[in-house]
């Protein structure tokens, strides 16, 4: 049932069609119950893992004991190439935010890989690569951001990094809309802020006409009016990083500021 599913995910990251086929018989399918940890924080990271169905977050447990999400990996990410790389355990607890399928190639085989098949190094260079920056940005906005930006940007960087799957930088013109199916107490402490403050700038978001809400789920619409907002916030100096709500919406309707 999964050959050929395995064989095209493999051609997909760079891998030869020799290569491929004969690692697909090798490739392994598990399911994940929800809130079930497939990686615990400093445990060694075993395979590169692809999600076929589901999602996963990668989060780190705070000071009060709770979990504090990092990144999130939806429906057709790869995930876990950082420490694979690195040669470390993991930084953080991966869980599963919903029942989640995967598909795994093992570590070992990813290094090889990478030292023999050129295309698939440099593909995992560039999602590495990708991926730092948008953990770099997510930091920031934390560190020097108001509540404001830190809430509409986040959502526009969860926005592109499900509907890329997370594994290149949004170089091709964006669809009409991307349904983020977490729900907000799980977005809020993405984005560093309360529950409170990222429902009154969602509910702001979706009387404009930005996005919707339905249980448990968020739907963003209009993206490649938020594809161009994320640009242009990514060249914003220091000193602009308290903007009002009214600028941030102007932003986003391409209005100048």
């Amino acid at each position: 049932m999964y050959g050929n599913f395995k064989y095209q995910q493999l051609r997909n990251v760079g891998i030869s069609q020799e290569k491929a086929l004969q690692m697909a018989a090798f490739v392994k399918i598990s399911s994940f119950e929800e809130g079930q940890v497939i990686w615990s924080k400093g445990s060694k990271i075993d395979a590169w893992r692809f999600i076929i169905t589901g999602m996963v977050a990668a989060s780190l447990e705070s000071s009060r004991g709770l979990p504090m999400p990092i990144s999130i990996y939806g429906e057709g990410s790869w995930f876990g190439e950082q420490s694979i790389i690195n040669r470390k355990t993991s930084y953080a607890d991966f869980v599963c935010l919903s029942s989640t399928e995967v598909m795994s190639v093992s570590s070992d085989i990813v290094l090889e890989l990478m030292e023999t098949q050129a295309p698939f190094a440099l593909y995992l260079t560039r999602l590495m690569a990708w991926r730092v920056q948008k953990t770099s940005e997510m930091l920031m906005l934390m560190k020097f951001g108001n509540p404001c930006l830190r809430v509409v940007m986040g959502l526009s960087q969860f926005a592109e990094a499900l509907f890329y799957h997370s594994d290149r930088p949004p170089t091709i013109c964006f669809g009409q809309g991307v349904e983020i199916p977490v729900k907000q107490k799980l977005l809020a402490d993405l984005c560093g802020v309360s529950r409170t403050i990222f429902s009154e700038y969602v509910q702001k978001l979706a009387a404009e006409g930005w996005l919707t809400i339905s249980y448990g789920k968020l739907e963003i619409l209009s993206l490649p009016n938020w594809n161009k907002f994320s640009n242009k916030q990514r060249e914003r100096q220091f000193n602009d990083l308290n903007p009002s709500f009214e600028e941030l919406l102007k932003e986003l309707k391409g209005e100048t500021v």
